[in-house]
């Protein structure tokens, strides 16, 4: 069955927010948020300041996709892990893979600004706040699920603690990829696999 043109339209639209914010991570990786102007990513994206503008209201705009860009691949991950057979040794398995995502230098440098940028930022703060509300709810019931297969049964306030945890150490170590670009990530992962399955088991 062939598209239809609103379909291909907005095909196009897609494609064409995704190519702007890939120029705007690029941007702001570089040269940081103040850093990264409007006419920067636009002769990053190759398009017009104008295109851009069609899409996106401001750099604020763009900066909050990037972040629900992030929480949507997440969600994502999480569904994945659900269709598991074991969930805790998929979720161990998934998240040993991500320490080598979650300390690549690129991409730290990308979380960290939208961070600082969030502590100025009301509005930014508000979308990051959000998301990480929605990714700690997904999390939460992922870990429930978890225990529950196992027999255990906590109270919602240890399943968020948990979930809580889990991301904590997540984000920590992206920092620690800066502070500390030499640690041993095979000894690093070994520790999180015996932490995980602590948090995920008992």
């Amino acid at each position: 069955m062939s598209s239809t043109p609103q379909t291909r339209t907005n095909e196009r639209s897609h494609d064409r927010r995704q190519q702007i914010l890939e120029a705007a991570a690029e941007c702001v990786r570089r040269s940081g948020f103040h850093g990264a102007s409007m006419a920067t990513i636009a002769k990053t994206a190759q398009m017009s300041p104008g295109h851009i503008y069609n899409l996106f209201e401001n750099k604020d705009e763009i900066i909050a996709a990037l972040v629900e860009r992030d929480r949507d691949e997440i969600m994502r991950n999480i569904s994945e892990s659900e269709q598991s057979a074991d969930l805790v040794i998929d979720m161990i398995g998934w998240l040993e893979r991500t320490i080598e995502d979650i300390t690549q230098i690129a991409d730290v440098a990308l979380s960290i600004e939208v961070l600082a940028e969030a502590c100025r930022n009301p509005k930014l703060a508000a979308v990051v706040q959000a998301s990480e509300r929605v990714i700690l709810e997904r999390a939460a019931a992922y870990v429930r699920k978890a225990l529950s297969e196992r027999g255990v049964h906590l109270s919602d306030d240890e399943i968020i603690a948990r979930a809580t945890v889990i991301s904590a150490l997540f984000n920590g170590l992206m920092n620690q990829s800066i502070a500390l670009p030499h640690m041993n990530k095979a000894a690093v992962t070994q520790v999180i696999r015996q932490v995980m399955r602590q948090l995920l088991t008992a």
